[in-house]
């Protein structure tokens, strides 16, 4: 849940993230949500994609829908998915950039590049935070 503060950064609550990540940490949801980050694909596309069984494909859908991560239209008796918006695909670039530093295939000694654009800023809710 997004609360906006008076002339302030949004208010998220640490459950709340971590909701969102829970969804997306699973192999073939992050498999999902990459394929769907940059096209819309129907749920037959991202089966053949993935390698993956259909119906265990539309669990999948099922799971980031109701995390509000994508999206659907129907167009006949085809749905097609897509992300909900343009944060999930940099999100999961994030992820991989992270996970290059982290694990050492790539090297942290780089400043960003002058041309990222500023990121907003974010309040985590206090209580909802836990001591270390």
């Amino acid at each position: 849940m997004v609360a906006q503060v008076p002339s302030g950064p949004p208010v998220v609550s640490v459950d709340a993230i971590v909701e969102v990540l829970k969804a997306i940490a699973d192999p073939i949801r992050f498999q999902i949500l990459k394929a769907v980050s940059g096209q819309e694909c129907h749920v037959g596309q991202l089966a053949e994609k993935l390698g993956a069984h259909v119906a265990a494909v539309s669990q999948h859908l099922a799971r980031l829908r109701s995390a509000g991560l994508v999206s659907s239209r129907r167009e006949g008796t085809r749905i097609y998915y897509r992300t909900a918006n343009s944060h999930v695909g940099g999100l999961l670039n994030e992820a991989g950039l992270l996970t290059g530093y982290v694990t050492g295939v790539l090297e942290d000694d780089a400043a960003p590049p002058a041309t990222t654009p500023p990121r907003p800023n974010v309040i985590l809710h206090p209580r909802h935070l836990h001591p270390v």
